[in-house]
């Protein structure tokens, strides 16, 4: 079976922004953004969830554990485990602490001064 109709045509007045101008105004309000402190908070905290979700992947794939496995060992669900190594939450200390006793080793936090600017 075909379909005959014809193909449905948006029709969008002039006076809705376009594509180009919506793109523009976007950069306006980003740019606007990037220089506010709440900005640089939220893009640091991604950062450091990242960089930990990698830790903890490179370190998983090191000893050649599933995500399933090292998540049963951890006591949280596969797709938790995801979410960390992707960089999508930021861990916990008791979870951080149950991943490293899963993983053979042990957690160590250090609190070290700014680097300077």
């Amino acid at each position: 079976m075909t379909n005959t109709s014809e193909p449905k045509t948006l029709l969008i007045p002039r006076e809705v922004y376009t594509i180009r101008s919506m793109s523009g105004l976007y950069e306006q309000i980003a740019s606007a953004r990037r220089g506010t402190a709440e900005y640089r908070e939220g893009y640091e905290e991604a950062r450091r969830a990242f960089m930990l979700g990698q830790l903890v992947r490179d370190r998983r794939l090191e000893q050649g554990l599933s995500q399933s496995e090292l998540a049963a060992r951890a006591g949280m669900t596969q797709p938790a485990l995801s979410r960390l190594e992707a960089g999508g939450t930021v861990p916990t200390i008791p979870v951080l602490d149950r991943l490293a006793a899963a993983l053979g080793g042990e957690l160590v936090v250090t609190i070290t001064p700014p680097a300077a600017a």
